[in-house]
């Protein structure tokens, strides 16, 4: 932004000259570069103007003004660069100094000057001292070189506010290692949201099958292979268990030396262990049984009549 504009002076009777205002000033000059300024609301009279002979008005613009940039400067560690965003405010205070000068691209100045004065300073600290660069942009700004170049063409910094962050490429390169870091939170959650689900399901798993209901502890396995294997072992112990009883069961019914009632009681402790298990004899071996009760009872026939005939004689 072009803070000067210049126009061809006009004396007419009729019209008086332009009013200055709190943001507009004029700079009045004749050929012998004598200036005049009219500012803060004054103006000049047709006599002074016509006096004067002043051949060029310049409106020059006395508002204040913002520049703002954001780059990057070098820090004292190698390959490290600094992030900084500033915003400077500035006025006109002198406005024949800036017209004399010739400065009312004063941006192009600024631009030129603001990254010599912010690598001068970065360069002396490392990457760890944003706060340190910022407060010593913000305090010490008046004894810059920019700053006094301002001043010499009737300009001062009105203020000053400075952002410093780490280069964009750090921050990249944190916000990686912040993913990494969310990345395996998630994960150790996960885990223990599987860990937490997979102890309820074994609890509910253990007390089916303590409770004998092992169909129903298959089908809660179902979905969680690390119990369906266990459930499987068990039913395949189980089942294994409940056969070799059986075996045994069946050997000490077909025993013939065994005895009888033993045989009975031995059964139906079995069967208290065992409620929902069958343990009957099969027909062979429930005839073989009776057919031994039965000799051993005529043999025992014979010798009590053996014996009375005996007696007898």
């Amino acid at each position: 932004m072009n803070l000067i504009e210049v126009h061809p002076v006009k004396f007419n009777f009729f019209e008086k000259p332009p009013a200055s205002s709190m943001n507009q000033a004029f700079v009045y000059v004749n050929a012998q570069n004598n200036f005049q300024v009219v500012k803060n609301g004054d103006r000049l009279t047709r006599s002074d103007l016509r006096a004067g002979k002043y051949t060029k008005m310049y409106i020059v613009n006395m508002g204040t003004q913002n520049f703002h940039d954001e780059n990057e400067y070098p820090s004292l560690d190698r390959g490290r660069s600094f992030l900084i965003d500033v915003s400077i405010d500035y006025k006109v205070v002198d406005p024949i100094s800036l017209v004399q000068q010739d400065a009312g691209e004063i941006v192009t100045y600024i631009k030129k000057k603001l990254p010599y004065w912010l690598e001068e300073i970065t360069t002396d600290y490392p990457i760890s001292d944003a706060k340190r660069v910022k407060k010593h942009i913000e305090d010490l700004h008046e004894h810059s070189s920019m700053v006094t170049g301002l001043k010499q063409v009737g300009i001062v910094v009105a203020d000053i506010n400075v952002l410093v962050k780490q280069s964009r490429s750090d921050q990249e390169h944190d916000r990686s290692y912040w993913q990494i870091d969310k990345d395996g939170e998630l994960a150790e959650h996960e885990i223990e949201i599987k860990q937490r689900r997979a102890l309820a399901l074994a609890e509910k798993i253990q007390t089916e099958i303590e409770s004998g209901h092992l169909l129903k502890a298959l089908m809660l396995a179902e979905d969680n292979k690390p119990a369906l294997e266990i459930v499987q072992n068990r039913l395949a112990l189980e089942e294994k268990f409940r056969a070799d009883i059986k075996d045994q069961v069946r050997m000490l019914l077909a025993d013939p030396t065994a005895d009888k009632m033993d045989v009975e009681k031995q059964v139906e402790k079995i069967q208290a262990y065992f409620p929902y298990e069958q343990f009957g004899r099969s027909s062979s071996e429930s005839s073989r049984l009776g057919s031994r009760y039965h000799s051993n009872k005529s043999s025992d026939e014979e010798d009590s009549v053996y014996q009375t005939t005996k007696g007898d004689q």
